[in-house]
């Protein structure tokens, strides 16, 4: 303002009055924005439900004021950064696909840019059950195997890492009879027998050792193979058995009878006729070899024989084979099949005529094969 402004201003009443600011022009691309550090290190847990912040990258520039973009360079379906420089997840993130990532990351005011590697490590959590690999779950094993003898292994992995993904075994079922180790091998704890428990049902629990524990359970059925270790047993050690003397050829007498506790072959029992007292020329008695039926093959005479003793043996089918022996004692009864036979053919009696009526005259002498009571002879 001149001179003259002045004054007329000043006759008016007023003073002029003013004020200043200063003013900085940059151009774009004048910020030179820079990642403070160039390599970064996180780590985060896997299967978190996203977004879920991983790190927070700073930068510098000459003017703080003028507006950068973060932009993910690598890896950008998973991750994301926004204009704060956080880097945040887009999926949940699996420990067991892929453990590491490496993100490259940019940043510019859109002239000048910096660049920043990002080293993301993903920690895992117990997110995996033991996963058992047998296919099998019927296991056959002998009987009277020692104790120790190993009965079958199972093997479970579990795709978690350090304790999360350590598997130990425990064993339920098998009374007591078998165990398990820790690397899966169940052995026996007693000796088995198949005629007293012919199949196990066991159940294997592998358990991790993560918190929350994980575990899996495996269903085996242990069944046990027979070993020929029962002979035959009769129902009786003794038979008794009366038949009359005249009883017909090839009628059954009795069945005799053995069982055997043992499985298939060696419990199929065979007889067969081992020793006769008293001995005769041809067996007097025939037992089938199947079916133990007890018969008679040769006519039998009181007279002659009125008792045998006969025994009968029972073998089984096994390798060896395994018998035992019964006694038949066959007593033969009497029947009236001989008549009763004067001492000569023919006799010459004298008597005297005065003989007193009913004195004796002579006395016979006759006898009967017959035993008493079949023998008794009247006149």
């Amino acid at each position: 303002m001149d001179t003259k402004g002045i004054a007329q201003s000043i006759l008016c009443g007023t003073v002029p009055r003013s004020s200043s600011v200063p003013v900085e022009i940059f151009a774009v691309g004048d910020s030179r924005p820079q990642f403070i550090q160039k390599t970064y290190n996180v780590s985060v847990k896997e299967e978190l439900v996203p977004p879920v912040e991983v790190a927070q990258v700073e930068y510098k520039a000459l003017n703080p004021h003028i507006p950068v973009e973060f932009r993910v360079l690598t890896e950008s379906a998973l991750f994301a950064i926004d204009g704060n420089g956080v880097i945040s997840t887009k999926k949940k993130l699996d420990y067991e696909s892929q453990k590491n990532y490496t993100l490259n990351i940019s940043l510019s005011d859109g002239s000048t840019a910096d660049y920043a590697m990002v080293f993301i490590r993903v920690t895992d959590v117990n997110d995996n059950s033991p996963v058992f690999g047998t296919t099998s779950t019927t296991i056959a094993i002998m009987e009277n195997m020692p104790v120790g003898t190993n009965v079958t292994g199972v093997s479970a992995t579990d795709m978690d890492e350090g304790f999360n993904g350590l598997v130990v075994y425990n064993l339920k079922g098998g009374e007591g009879k078998m165990d398990i180790d820790s690397s899966g091998f169940i052995f026996l704890q007693k000796v088995l027998d198949r005629e007293e428990q012919g199949f196990y049902n066991l159940t294997v629990i592998a358990s991790d050792q993560g918190q929350p524990m994980r575990s899996t359970a495996l269903n085996l059925t242990i069944v046990i193979d027979d070993m020929n270790d029962n002979p035959p047993v009769f129902s009786s050690s003794r038979y008794e058995v009366k038949v009359p003397e005249d009883q017909e050829l090839g009628s059954a007498l009795l069945t005799l009878s053995a069982t055997d506790l043992d499985a298939g072959a060696n419990s199929f029992v065979t007889y067969r006729i081992t020793d006769q007292r008293p001995q005769t020329p041809s067996p007097v008695f025939l037992v089938s070899s199947s079916t133990g039926q007890f018969s008679l093959s040769q006519q039998l005479d009181y007279e002659t024989i009125n008792e045998f003793e006969v025994k009968v043996e029972a073998s089984d089918g096994g390798q060896p084979t395994l018998s035992t022996e019964t006694l038949v004692v066959v007593r033969v009864v009497d029947v009236n099949d001989n008549p009763p036979e004067f001492s000569q053919a023919a006799y010459d009696v004298f008597v005297f005529e005065n003989h007193l009526m009913g004195s004796p005259v002579y006395t016979f002498s006759v006898a009967d094969k017959d035993e008493v009571g079949t023998a008794l002879i009247s006149s």
